[in-house]
């Protein structure tokens, strides 16, 4: 009887295990893909002889790639799979490539690695080619496939690369982070108040701290990756909050409140109050009064960002329109940390 993989199971520290122990293991990832597949760019399996974790979309591509990995001797190699249009009992209709790469002490120090920044919810970058695996923590560079004859190299960065930076840490910071702690993102919350309840009993944050407002802007993390939303207690320091990041490079900045509290607040600022953010925060749909536009709609292509709930993927891409959602390589959902 074939041996079922476990859904719960971490791949990388499946891997890390296994050759911990001298088993074989075999590392198999879609490194490029076209059209409609079961698996896109940067899902993988870790097959062993006896189970396998992680998936790379399941099918017949998936069942065809693990027979191989088990069967495979030789060095890392590189495999195509064509979807053919219900030749596979599917409506699938694309290509997979797929790396078999197996694994040797060589290639411990690495999954270590991976395995470690992973659990600290820090990020990296992963490097497959024709040599092996190596990891490089910190960097995140871009995914891609670059190919030149036998020669090849796939680079894919891990970890949670989106950073929401929720600050107030009251009961609807505790709501807000258990919904977001099921999608991509490094929760970050920040409040000025000590020994506060909710921030104890908040499981789904990955950092929790106790901060002076004055000093705001030296906690929050910078670019294109980092979303903040603003709830402080009773709404007191929302406006300095709002106010010290004013100018800082954001994805997205939100302000929790009534279209009438936010009104007031903006007439109360100077000249040089915020140009961008979404207040109150949420979906324009379904939540009116804008009272200043999105940080970072695309001014090439006028696409709008969002925050709760989305309409599509934030992680989709750096930005995007808001009919589109694609689905990236690391946008497997995740529990609570710990969970």
């Amino acid at each position: 009887m074939k041996a079922q993989p476990d859904p719960k199971a971490d791949p990388w520290q499946f891997a890390l295990d296994a050759l911990n122990a001298d088993e074989r293991a075999v590392l198999v990832m879609v490194v490029d893909h076209s059209g409609s597949v079961p698996g896109v760019t940067g899902t993988f399996v870790v097959v062993t002889k006896d189970g396998q974790a992680g998936t790379i979309g399941g099918g017949a591509a998936e069942h065809r790639m693990v027979d191989v990995a088990r069967l495979h001797d030789g060095g890392i190699e590189l495999v195509e799979f064509v979807h053919t249009e219900n030749g596979d009992g599917t409506l699938c209709n694309g290509v997979q490539s797929f790396s078999v790469l197996p694994l040797s002490r060589h290639d411990r120090k690495a999954i270590e690695e991976v395995v470690r920044t992973l659990q600290a919810h820090e990020t990296g970058t992963l490097v497959l080619s024709p040599e092996g695996v190596s990891f490089t923590r910190g960097a995140t560079g871009e995914t891609q496939f670059v190919r030149d004859g036998d020669a090849w190299t796939f680079t894919q960065p891990l970890g949670l690369l989106d950073a929401l930076t929720i600050i107030g840490g009251g009961h609807v910071a505790l709501a807000l982070s258990r919904v977001m702690a099921t999608l991509p993102f490094r929760i970050i919350v920040l409040d000025n108040r000590t020994e506060l309840k909710t921030m104890d009993d908040n499981p789904f944050a990955h950092q929790k701290r106790t901060v002076s407002y004055d000093e705001i802007g030296e906690h929050v993390p910078e670019g294109d990756r980092s979303w903040v939303v603003v709830m402080t207690f009773g709404h007191a320091h929302d406006a300095s909050v709002i106010e010290a990041l004013t100018g800082k490079p954001l994805r997205y900045l939100g302000l929790m409140g009534s279209a009438a509290k936010v009104s007031r607040m903006f007439r109360s600022f100077r000249d040089d109050a915020p140009a961008c953010g979404k207040a109150p925060f949420g979906p324009e749909a379904t939540i009116g009064a804008n009272a200043f536009s999105p940080c970072c709609a695309n001014r090439k292509t006028s696409t709008r960002t969002w925050l709760f709930p989305m309409p599509c993927s934030p992680w989709a891409s750096t930005t995007w329109p808001a009919t589109s959602c694609a689905w990236p390589s690391n946008s497997i959902p995740r529990s609570p940390p710990g969970g």
